[in-house]
Parts: C-alpha cells; structure tokens; sequence
C-alpha cells in the first residue's frame, strides 16, 4: 500500500525587521497546515526577517532576537516538522540558513551554499558561504526520508561551479526542498520551474519550492510555489501575489504526485499583477493608505493611475490636473474622464498664474536670454510641489508617473514630474504602458482609458505645438538593449539599428545618470531596472560613441 507524506508549503509575506510579527505567521500557517493533517512544513528563505534585511545584519542585537524568535517558535513546533529561514551566526560569521524544527527543538540547521552577487543581489556583504551538507533525516510516519534541503540560490547552479543540489542527490537525498526568497520579474516563475524539473528528472526525485511573497522597496515577490513529482511534473503551484498555503501530496515509494494543471495568464496580466501588487505593499507597509498623482491626460499617467486604484481603491486615490496655458483641451477633458471611468477622486488646480508669477521673479536674472527648458522645467516642478502640498497636508503617497524609457533617456524634470515617493512605472517601457491599457480595457471589457488616450501623439505640453521627440517604437527596444542587455554600440549597430540614433541615445542615457540616482524607488518587473541592481557611476567619461 503506497505510502503517501502530506507536505504543505507556507507562502508568506513577512515584513522586514517585524521579527516577532513574523514567527506570529510562522505559527499560524504552521498551525493551519498541521489542522488540515500536514507531516512537513515548509517555508521561505529568511521568512523570520524578512528580505532583505540588508544592514540590519550589521546591528548584532536584530540578529540576536531573530535566533530569540527561531527558539520560541521551536518550542511550539510538535511532531509535525518545519523548515524555516532564519539567520544563523557561527562565531562572528552570518549564514542564511533553513533551520529544521521538531519535537520542540533545533534538530538541525542548513546553510545556504550559494551566494548572489549580481543585479539586486549582494549577500557576501553580510553572509558567509555554508559547506555542502547532507540530506538531512526525517522521521515522518515510520519512514526515514533524508531530504535535500538547500536554500534559494542553491538552485540557480548554472552560474557557480558548487552543484548543491547534484551533491544532496549524491548523498542520497530522497526529495529536494528548497526554501527561497526570488523577486519576480515577468516569466521569472517558468525559469525557476525548469530549474527545477531539471534536477528532478536527472536524479528521479520530488522537488518542493517555497517562495516568499510580499513587497519590499523596490523588490516584488510573486510567490508561484510549487511541486514537482519525480517524473518533474508539476503538481502543485501557489497563487502569484498572494499568501497562500499549497497541499503536496507525495508517494513515499517512488515520488509520484498526482499531476495538475494551471491557469496560463499574459504577459501583460502578469506585470500588471506585480506593479498592483507591489504598489499595495509599498504603501502597506510604510503606512499609506491613499495615493495622489497628477493626472495630464496622457498615457502614463493614465496607467499609474489605472494601477493605483486596482492597487489602493478609488476612493483612496486622488488624481490632480494642472494645466497651464500649453495643455490642450483633449488633455484636460481626458484625464476628467479617465477619473469618472476608474471612479478615483478628481480635482483641477491650474498653473498659470503660478508659472506667470515665477516668469515674473526671473524677468532680471534672465533678461536678454531666449525662453528654453528652464521655462518648460519651471511648470513640472511646480506641479511637483502642489502634488508634496497635497501629500504633506492629506498623507497621500506622492506616485510619480514616469516610464523606463523616459528615465533612461533623462526626457523628465529632476525635482517636477520625477517627484514621488514611489515611481510604479519606472520599469515599463513606453510601448509596454500602451500594451498594459489595451490590456486592461479588453480585461475590464470597457473602455476605462479612453481610446484617444491611446492613439493622440504623445506630449509634455511644456510649449506650444510640443510633441516628444522620440519614435518610441524604436528607441523602447533599443533602450532595453542597451540597459538590459548591456549591448555596446558596435552590436547594436549591426543588429540593425541607426547609427546616429545609437550614439544619441547611448549618451543621453549616460548623461541622465545623475537623475536617475534621485528618482524615487521604482518597482522592479523586468531583468534589469534601475535602481540597486543597476549601478553605473554618475560621473563616467568612459565615452563610447567616440570610440567607433
């Protein structure tokens, strides 16, 4: 008769530095999985933290109460087993761990192996490399597993020489777990998967992958757990952006698991999932309950504003319309019914007298000198102010509303429309905001942005007869080519693209470094962001348009 183990895998969403808040999850989902008949929990990488707890790690009493709250957890874990991460400190030296619990107790601590020093990722600044360890044993039903416990980064062997799972298989490990804490980017999920069912098909053994969910900072994670049988089929798989906890059932003799299927989503479904997501638990966690942003009636203020109400509510949004004498009457009427459409508060505060005002206290400094950007600049950075007026007096989170393309190539004012203190779409391109509001006007099944929106030229309306000057249909690739892809000139010369548009383009992106430097956190949805998995120097006269 088969016998068949009962895991469950806890996909929470700790919050970093909340030590004592997140053990009280931990029990809970611990407790949860035991009532529903579990014989194993398991759950992220440095779920008692949080992640990443970065120089919090330096101050030696978080890491003291963080080995405090593995104890007190310990003392309420039964028969039943947890895994759980934590951080371990040996002597002076700090170790992401997977601490095994049972019977009351530490019976054992893994330590991550592997250690990320690309993109967002630096943890030789704090932790130290484990040895390879072994399988670790498990009593559970009268059967003795030996499972091959190994934590997030152990997995993504194809950049390091250590194959920490290969080795755990060597030494017998009867199913592989692994305890992670993997932000997303778009299909990131599907990567961790093949990962993962590469191993599980080479060695014949289950694979069970926990992965935290929640926000922090700049940092999305998605959660997308899952389990693969021996036969590297998937069996189960958690919800994205959601805590959630996900029942694996496994036949202790040879591995199977009942095999299931899944809802497949877009691309489009699943960015814009992320960034409301992301948006929620930015303002969840440092305190904000509301939003404002200013409303121009172009596209990507349009979309922020689509995803903030998604993310906050309508009625905690508050969208604000500044005209000047540029902008257009379409402009205006709009971003009015773009606001009726998502049902988000709306209000018109006009510039002009304003900007007239400002013309007038620079009439001397400026006399005989031609009108240019400092004029244009001059009105985004007063509607930065009265969006900080609306925020300081109200509480609202300020959403600044620009996209990757426009960060990349320095097309925003440092101290206007960059004001906020989160920028949702700094890692959207600017063909991908017009796919998102396709995306979720035919998701809605109405049209929530209005259709000229979509099709008007796009324009800052800083001076008469404006319109960006970009096609954007070319310069989005390229700059993700460039940015993402780290292509130098000569590559993307021969990929096709214009010379002179390379070149341009190469060097206003490295002369828009130092804004970029003080822009709002923007939330990460593809391989390569801005921000602290990006970190080119502000002052660079490495000056590579010249050298071909």
């Amino acid at each position: 008769m088969a016998q068949l183990l009962n895991f469950h895998l806890a996909q929470i969403n700790p919050t970093v530095g909340a030590v004592y808040e997140n053990a009280e999850k931990i029990l809970y989902y611990y407790q949860s999985a035991v009532d529903s008949g579990s014989d194993c929990v398991i759950f992220p990488e440095l779920a008692i933290v949080g992640y990443p707890p970065q120089d919090l790690l330096l101050l030696k009493h978080f890491v003291a109460e963080n080995k405090k709250a593995l104890h007190q957890i310990a003392e309420q874990i039964g028969d039943v087993p947890a895994l759980i991460g934590f951080v371990d400190q040996q002597d002076n030296a700090l170790y992401s761990a997977a601490a095994v619990l049972s019977g009351g107790e530490v019976q054992s601590v893994v330590h991550k192996s592997l250690l990320p020093t690309y993109d967002v990722f630096d943890e030789d600044r704090y932790f130290r490399q484990g040895k390879s360890s072994a399988p670790v044993t498990l009593q559970i039903h009268g059967t003795s597993l030996q499972l091959g416990v190994h934590v997030c980064e152990d997995l993504w062997d194809n950049v390091h020489d250590t194959k920490v799972v290969d080795n755990l298989a060597s030494a017998g490990a009867d199913i592989f777990i692994n305890l992670s804490a993997s932000p997303f980017y778009s299909a990131k999920w599907k990567e961790r998967v093949e990962l993962a069912r590469k191993k599980s098909e080479a060695f014949h053994k289950p694979f069970l992958y926990c992965n935290m969910v929640g926000g922090q900072d700049e940092l999305v994670f998605d959660g997308n757990s899952f389990a693969l049988n021996a036969n590297g089929e998937l069996i189960n798989r958690a919800p994205a952006f959601e805590e959630s906890l996900v029942p694996v059932v496994i036949d202790a003799e040879n591995g199977e698991g009942k095999r299931a299927k899944f809802r497949q989503i877009s691309r489009e479904e699943e960015i814009f999932r992320a960034l409301a997501f992301g948006l929620r638990e930015y303002c969840r966690k440092s305190g904000f309950t509301s939003a404002v942003l200013g409303l121009s009636g172009g596209v990507d203020s349009s979309l922020v504003a689509v995803i903030a109400a998604e993310a906050l509510g309508a009625e905690n949004v508050y969208g604000i319309s500044m005209p000047s004498h540029y902008s257009s009457d379409h402009s205006l009427s709009d971003a009015e019914l773009l606001a009726k459409n998502l049902g988000i508060h709306y209000k018109v505060v006009a510039i002009h007298d304003t900007f007239e005002a400002y013309l007038e206290m620079m009439k001397t400094p400026f006399e005989g000198m031609e009108e240019d950007t400092t004029e244009e600049n001059l009105q985004a950075r007063i509607r930065g102010n009265i969006l900080m007026a609306y925020s300081n007096k109200f509480g609202h989170m300020v959403l600044s509303t620009g996209n990757k393309t426009e960060l990349a190539l320095g097309y925003c004012t440092l101290y206007g429309d960059m004001t906020g203190g989160l920028a949702v779409i700094s890692d959207v391109n600017k063909m991908d905001v017009y796919g998102l509001c396709r995306w979720y006007n035919e998701n809605q099944g109405s049209e929530i942005v209005p259709e000229s929106v979509l099709t008007k030229p796009p324009s800052a309306e800083l001076k008469d007869n404006q319109q960006d000057p970009f096609d954007y249909e070319v310069v989005s690739p390229l700059v993700e080519e460039i940015i993402a892809g780290h292509k130098g000139i000569p590559e993307l010369i021969d990929a096709g693209y214009d010379e002179e548009i390379v070149r341009e383009m190469v060097r206003k992106i490295r002369h828009a470094e130092y804004k970029r430097r003080q822009a709002a956190p923007g939330l990460k949805v593809t391989r390569k962001s801005f921000g602290s998995g990006r970190r080119m120097p502000i002052v660079n006269h490495f000056k590579e348009e010249e050298l071909f």
